[in-house]
């Protein structure tokens, strides 16, 4: 990619997932691609179960991921060996013919697959292992080997109880140790990953219905439904934010102490300068930093460079 942009990804992408040899691209439709480094791709498009992709979260070169399909009532949660190349799998008329759990097909060259019972709502990674939840059912926090090393129900907050599905659990996050959950209604709570002990629960005040939560480090970004935006750098204020639709995706950039925001038909750069804004015709569904610069993944399959020039961390 040096000097130029990379290659078009051919389908929709849902996530780029980096890993220790290059990237992997996965489609909203469950798409796999294996790509270099300079995210050129390696081998051809495949796909290993017929099923939409949910979440992925990476736990060392591991990638857990989710699939779900509502028409029939099905969901998965699988692992992949991000060093190895991805197959592809069944058709999704083989899904309506094998019902039973027992004869229940799985994501194709997997490390490990299982079904799961209740839609995954939320799912995050981090070095020891990763973490879960499933609607209903409770948060579940696995070792690197799958195995459950803790599980707790749900959380509800008094403060929420009037506010409908306030307590819908929306995004888990992970640091020093901690899991956090944060609800629709804007309630958290956090947890020791080790032992599953409840650490703190409190309620962010704020009008509007969380939709997501990107974390890294202190610094958290909240999105909204209506497309309000809040950055809060251990839990204070720094810069508010009304966008023009839903954030497609964000990642926090430590060299420029920065978010960088790929919005609905706009791109964003969240400082301490407030929020800046440009408009595109296309959506951007992905924004990374690649070579001293950061790339947006289009809709189209397309990438383009920032509008933005680097920032100077101040």
């Amino acid at each position: 990619m040096t000097g130029g942009l990379p290659p078009v990804i051919p389908f929709h992408a849902q996530s780029i997932v980096p890993h220790s040899e290059g990237y992997l691209a996965v489609g909203i439709d469950g798409e796999f691609q294996q790509l270099d480094g300079h995210l050129a791709p390696t081998d051809e498009v495949r796909k290993p179960f017929p099923m939409g992709v949910r979440h992925t979260c990476m736990t060392n070169d591991v990638m857990v991921a989710t699939w779900i399909d509502h028409e029939l009532l099905m969901a998965r949660m699988a692992a992949y060996d991000c060093s190895q190349p991805v197959k592809d799998g069944p058709e999704r008329g083989d899904l309506r013919t094998r019902r039973n759990i027992d004869a229940a097909l799985h994501p194709v060259g997997s490390l490990w697959s299982h079904v799961l019972d209740a839609e995954p709502l939320a799912l995050c990674g981090h070095e020891n292992g990763f973490a879960f939840v499933l609607y209903n059912k409770g948060i579940y926090a696995m070792g690197k080997d799958a195995g459950e090393h803790w599980r707790v129900e749900l959380p509800t907050w008094a403060e929420l109880k009037k506010l409908p599905r306030a307590n819908d659990i929306v995004s888990i996050t992970h640091r020093k140790g901690q899991l956090k959950v944060w609800s629709r209604g804007g309630g958290t709570q956090s947890y020791d990953y080790s032992s599953g002990d409840l650490i703190a629960t409190n309620v962010f005040q704020y009008d509007g219905v969380l939709q997501q939560v990107y974390a890294d480090g202190s610094h958290e970004l909240l999105v909204y439904d209506d497309g309000s935006i809040v950055w809060l750098d251990d839990g204070t204020t720094i810069v508010e934010g009304k966008l023009g639709g839903p954030v497609q995706h964000a990642f926090w950039n430590v060299g420029e102490n920065a978010w960088r925001v790929a919005g609905w038909r706009e791109e964003l750069l969240l400082s301490t300068r407030g929020v800046e804004r440009i408009s595109m015709e296309e959506i951007p569904v992905h924004i990374m930093w690649k070579e001293q610069r950061a790339i947006l993944l289009l809709n189209n399959g397309k990438w383009i460079e920032s509008a933005f020039d680097p920032l100077t961390s101040e």
